[in-house]
């Protein structure tokens, strides 16, 4: 299976790039790959392949290729043939995984064949001593009985559908207490207003309007340093019910979106737990008599951290906003850092990208964090091209001097 993975990051992976997302991927693996000036010019996409097979046997290359491509611009669709390919080969390889057959006296029939490679198989209950002695039982005409499941057979409990979902869906609601009993002796639950726990998510492209109010939004930034023009910023906004997260690439719009300012949003586009916002007209404020009411705790859940124990039980590709403090700074080469962020719950690994390792964070300082996504692999975050980062700095880095253009607060 070795040479499938390689056909999928060289028909799949680079094969559809351009010239200039090729170069962007031999710069970013240079290191890794051992490839010199001369060799990232004169390196055509099935030598780096080739190369990639070396330095990353089986699936690793492939989830190296999907991981860089997930951080460059319009390469979504390639992350998702990637994908596709990595499993039809993953599945291909444990379909070959070759398994002892039984052997099937003359005369037996095609059936008794698959029920006893069923049985070799499945590796279960079945081959208890108790059901291989029911097995062998036969009718007088030789033929075999049919058995009926013994009682522990009969009570394995079925998969159900929440079974098979991420443990992180247990965290979508809040907790129900328990079951009040009533006076006539049967129980029942208090109705309480659910509060959610994550942003609520819209896809596609959205009318409105919606009427929300403003809770919080970062300064505007460039976010694709190859073209300075392109400035965005993000926003957390809510309605009496949900809050939302929000992302502005109309820099001018900031003006409106101040803390408790109630405005309306439409034509938006709902994309990956976002809505996104293109057009200055698409924001209007509302009349000074029009009041909305946002409760204190739907306010605390849109601005609360996440646990990094809960962090662990989310899916990869959710996005992640919050407040870590770093206790351990790698500097991998000049376009990744890694930063090891840690709370009462848990540790986990923080990996910079490109223009946010410019950014002057030490340890001890504290890192607020604004759309990084959780890795497929191995669970870390990860800045990809809207990320933004802001750094609060400790008592003992205070007295560094403070760069504008480096996203920094101190703490009071």
């Amino acid at each position: 299976m070795e040479g499938e993975y390689k056909k999928i990051i060289l028909l799949k992976g680079l094969e559809p790039i351009n010239d200039y997302q090729f170069s962007i991927v031999k710069s970013v693996l240079a290191r890794d790959l051992g490839l010199t000036a001369n060799m990232q010019k004169e390196y055509n996409k099935v030598k780096i392949a080739d190369l990639m097979e070396k330095k990353f046997p089986g699936v690793a290359c492939v989830n190296k290729l999907i991981d860089l491509f997930k951080e460059m611009q319009d390469c979504e669709d390639i992350v998702i043939n990637l994908r596709n390919g990595k499993r039809k080969v993953m599945r291909q390889s444990r379909g070959k995984e070759t398994i002892p057959m039984k052997k099937i006296k003359p005369g037996a029939s095609s059936t008794e064949e698959s029920t006893s490679t069923a049985d070799g198989a499945s590796g279960s209950v079945h081959d208890t001593p108790e059901s291989k002695k029911q097995k062998s039982k036969t009718t007088p005409k030789g033929g075999k009985k049919k058995v009926q499941p013994t009682q522990q057979q009969s009570q394995l409990p079925e998969p159900s559908a929440t079974s098979t979902q991420s443990s992180g869906s247990s965290l979508q609601g809040p907790q129900q207490p328990p079951a009040t009993p009533c006076s006539s002796g049967s129980t029942k639950k208090p109705r309480l207003k659910a509060i959610p726990r994550e942003a609520a998510r819209e896809e596609g492209v959205q009318k409105g309007p919606k009427k929300v109010m403003v809770l919080k939004a970062t300064e505007p930034f460039v976010y694709d340093t190859m073209e300075p023009g392109k400035k965005m910023f993000h926003a957390t906004v809510a309605t009496e019910s949900q809050f939302f997260q929000v992302k502005v690439f109309q820099v001018n719009l900031k003006e409106k979106f101040v803390s408790k300012n109630i405005i309306t949003i439409s034509d938006y586009v709902g994309r990956n737990g976002f809505l996104e916002v293109y057009d200055a007209s698409s924001v209007s404020e509302v009349s000074a008599d029009q009041k909305m009411e946002v409760s204190s705790g739907l306010i605390q859940k849109a601005n609360a951290t996440p646990k990094i124990r809960d962090l662990y039980l989310q899916k990869p590709g959710t996005f992640v906003n919050g407040i870590y403090e770093v206790h351990k700074k790698n500097v991998l080469n000049e376009q990744i850092i890694s930063y090891e962020i840690q709370d009462n719950t848990g540790k986990m690994e923080v990996w910079v990208y490109g223009r946010l390792t410019e950014v002057d964070c030490e340890e001890g300082d504290k890192l607020r964090l604004t759309c990084f996504e959780l890795s497929d692999n191995v669970k870390k975050l990860r800045s990809v091209i809207h990320s933004f980062m802001k750094v609060i700095k400790s008592r003992k880095n205070k007295k560094q001097p403070l760069d504008p253009d480096s996203h920094m607060e101190t703490s009071p």
